[in-house]
């Protein structure tokens, strides 16, 4: 049919980028972090502190209202910061083999207490935060006993022109 013809000659006609991939992939990695933030308890109205107040009979031991936001850390939910743990998830780009250094965005490994990067062959690793700029949402990471890595090879920024 003419859609089947079509449909053939734009896909002939598109460069595929699987050549591409397959160099740039052992590049590649994912990562996740675990960590912890500290977050604004809501603010209690005034009329409510007796209530739940520090000495308050619902937040004392084995009250069903111990654990909520008014009641944690004795500060009876005047604003005070409460720990939340989280978890995220990125990607990052090897770009030194040997030292295991990996760029990513800041963003992803922000508060980060726990970071594990995967290669796209499944191999798992611990790493660490190196420096960041939260300005620019970038991140620097190493991977902890970096054993046979692929870094990306890149360009040389003054031969690219415009569409490359």
């Amino acid at each position: 049919t003419a859609a089947e013809t079509s449909s053939a000659t734009t896909a002939q006609q598109m460069p595929s980028l699987a050549p591409m991939l397959e160099k740039v992939m052992p590049s590649v990695v994912s990562i996740n972090v675990e960590g912890s933030t500290t977050v604004n308890t809501p603010r209690m109205p005034r009329n409510f502190q007796q209530f739940f107040g520090d000495d308050s009979p619902f937040c004392q031991e084995g009250s069903p209202f111990q654990s909520s936001p008014f009641c944690q850390g004795g500060q009876g939910g005047n604003g005070g910061g409460q720990q939340q743990k989280f978890m995220a998830l990125g990607s990052g780009v090897i770009i030194d083999a040997d030292k295991g250094y990996v760029v990513t965005n800041n963003h992803v490994v922000d508060n980060a207490t726990v970071i594990k990067v995967q290669l796209s062959d499944g191999r798992k690793f611990d790493a660490k935060m190196v420096g960041k700029d939260p300005r620019s949402d970038i991140a620097l990471i190493q991977i902890q006993n970096p054993k046979n890595l692929t870094a990306i090879k890149m360009a040389d920024s003054d031969a690219l022109r415009v569409g490359d």
